[in-house]
């Protein structure tokens, strides 16, 4: 009789692992992560003849794609979380890093564009200008 249980659990088990992973093919692998998933650099700047200069920015998303981290330079940096997704667009609100002196607020929209990211920068309100730019894929952070 407890061969019979065993066997019942068993085949259950594998029924289950079956299933689990025939979704996760099916739906994409969290651990992966989605099109945006990874640390992108590049340079974002205002309007041709604007007079903004550009910026480096670098800018990474986590796996889930709803957060990640934000780089202007060593004095300028910290967290982003997931806003809204419209129009093929994930909305990132920045937020600076404790102790840092620059202000947060921006809104970072970014969207594959083959290969690359594209981003175009939202100001806070108040803020000093829009901008955009395409980001690169990044190995470092």
């Amino acid at each position: 009789m407890a061969t019979v249980v065993w066997s019942r659990r068993l085949v259950w088990f594998a029924v289950a692992a079956s299933f689990a992973a025939t979704a996760a093919s099916a739906l994409g692998s969290p651990a992966r992560g989605g099109p945006l998933t990874g640390t992108w650099s590049g340079f974002i700047a205002g309007n041709p003849g604007s007079g903004v200069k550009r910026q480096h920015i670098v800018i990474t998303v986590n796996a889930k794609q709803n957060g990640g981290s934000w780089k202007l330079s060593n004095a300028c940096y910290g967290p982003l979380r997931l806003d809204s997704i419209s129009s093929g667009y994930h909305h990132y609100l920045r937020k600076p890093a404790r102790g840092v002196r620059c202000r947060g607020g921006d809104i970072d929209c970014l969207k594959r564009a083959g290969a690359n990211v594209y981003d175009a920068v939202t100001a806070r309100q108040g803020g000093a200008y829009d901008s955009s730019g395409t980001l690169r894929r990044s190995r470092a952070g």
